[in-house]
């Protein structure tokens, strides 16, 4: 009786618990109850009742759907609501891109469809038809796009930008994405206005009857009917020619394959792949633009200024990016970095530690461009700051993936030293360290730029994944949290001992 007794005790002690449990496996939309049959899959699951093997296992397997089915949220019970449920959470993760992106689309629908319907009816339609409008609209989207396509590579300006109430609505770190996107679209309606006059329209203006051709817009071509030849002659043909194949190289050289080197090409081609060949392609582009200007300007048939638009389109975004350009090289000449100590760990990481260039402030997450004139006078590539803002110096860590990164290695090699200790211990993860080097190989520097990474101190929980070099950006928030956390001055790269570094 009193063992009894003791259990019934433990059991209404731990009856809150229990009944904790139960609610949390029992009730997965939280509703603060459980239904019957939820009860009832539950109890019947935990009996085991008088019957035959076969019948135990039927009945067990039966109410294990039961209860499974019991403790899944009812959104999910059904396809139909699983499926809502999800284009539910899509949405509300996803509102900032969806949002820009039907804004974006519905600017270039509006941009099409009224160009488009503006050359219907008037007198050189009624020559080439609707080859005319398509190419017209296509290069109305072309203008505005080209426009566009400049804004999210305006790092300066985004980084500025995101700090503020902008940033709350406008997914800044889906800019490159966004790139990629305008990108598709201007080579798609290149292809399409170029097919329209090459294939169409040049043809159909070439091969009108001369009576026919006067009648309608003799004016304004003086009365001299072009010939195919002299159509695909003329500037407005040969500046949209090359800004074609422009454009078709850098978006090439841009995609995945030949970015990252997958693509293996044979022989004197190899150099076309790789990211050299990317950031080089990609400057081919400002020749790009001063086509597109010169391809507005001198046109077919004459224009007033005012009403040649190409201008009115780039003119802004170009003086934009242009300055943010000049602003960043006049930096990198005025305010070079010192490089106080590098050091080089196991798993081939070089890590770098620098002097701070005037004025230049960040936060946690950010990540800079660096360049090494001693390997390439134009390469600048982006890297994390694992230093903390609070510290005097900054640093950043390099893994070796590709051809500069391990040039970088190399060079920096030279200059480093194994460690003095005789047998190193098996925590440390430095293999070299610069000693007592008068000189080091010059690094520029130019940022910093805004991360997705440099928002964490808005949320009071974080969960920090990072795998290999990709844990950079942590690191700098890591320090960033301890600085905060314990009154102390910032440490000095002089002073950084070997369990100091291995945090990484």
């Amino acid at each position: 009786m009193s063992a009894s007794a003791n259990k019934l005790t433990k059991l209404k002690e731990n009856a809150a618990t229990y009944a904790a449990l139960i609610m949390d496996e029992m009730d997965p939309d939280h509703k603060g109850y459980i239904e019957i049959w939820q009860l009832e899959a539950l109890l019947c699951g935990m009996v085991n009742q008088d019957s035959s093997a076969e019948e135990a296992s039927t009945k067990m397997n039966r109410h294990a759907k039961s209860l499974a089915r019991a403790m899944i949220p009812s959104c999910y019970r059904s396809p139909v609501s699983r499926f809502f449920t999800h284009a539910t959470e899509y949405v509300h993760e996803n509102w900032k891109v969806i949002w820009i992106l039907a804004l974006w689309a519905a600017v270039n629908a509006y941009l099409f469809q009224w160009k488009f319907f503006a050359f219907v009816g008037t007198p050189l339609f009624q020559i080439s038809g609707y080859c005319l409008c398509i190419a017209k609209a296509t290069a109305e989207t072309i203008k505005f796009n080209m426009a566009l396509i400049l804004v999210p590579v305006c790092r300066r300006t985004l980084t500025s930008l995101r700090s503020t109430v902008m940033g709350r609505f406008i997914p800044f770190d889906d800019n490159i994405n966004f790139h990629k996107v305008i990108s598709v679209a201007v080579a798609v309606a290149s292809l399409v206005h170029t097919v329209a006059h090459v294939a169409c329209n040049y043809p159909l203006l070439a091969s009108c009857p001369k009576d026919r051709f006067d009648s309608l817009v003799g004016k304004a071509f003086d009365y001299h009917q072009p010939t195919y030849g002299a159509l695909m002659e003329h500037s407005i043909s040969v500046t949209g020619v090359l800004m074609d194949l422009i454009m078709a190289f850098s978006f090439t050289l841009a995609t995945h394959s030949f970015r990252r080197n997958v693509v293996k090409l044979p022989g004197m081609f190899h150099n076309l792949a790789g990211f050299n060949a990317f950031w080089y392609a990609h400057h081919l582009l400002a020749v790009a633009y001063v086509l597109l200007f010169l391809h507005g300007w001198f046109l077919l048939t004459e224009k007033p200024w005012y009403e040649k638009t190409t201008w009115m389109y780039i003119g802004g975004p170009v003086t934009l990016y242009a300055l943010e350009r000049v602003f960043l090289s006049y930096r990198e000449r005025t305010e070079p970095v010192t490089i106080i100590k590098a050091v080089i760990y196991s798993g081939n990481v070089l890590a770098l530690y620098m002097t701070k260039p005037m004025g230049f402030k960040y936060k946690s997450g950010m990540y800079i461009f660096v360049k090494c004139p001693n390997i390439s006078s134009f390469e600048w590539h982006p890297f994390s700051i694992t230093s903390a803002p609070d510290d005097d110096y900054l640093s950043v860590h390099i893994r070796t993936l590709g051809d500069w990164t391990t040039e970088m290695k190399t060079i920096f090699a030279k200059v480093c030293e194994p460690p003095q200790e005789a047998k190193p211990r098996s925590m440390n993860l430095m293999r070299m360290e610069t000693r007592n080097v008068c000189r080091f190989p010059t690094i520029l520097v130019k940022g910093p730029f805004g991360a997705p990474a440099q928002n964490y101190n808005k949320y009071d929980i974080l969960l920090l994944v990072g795998l290999g070099i990709g844990a950079t950006p942590f690191v700098s928030i890591i320090k960033d949290l301890l600085n905060g956390l314990r009154p102390m001055k910032p440490v000095s790269p002089a002073h950084l001992t070997d369990n100091s570094a291995s945090i990484y």
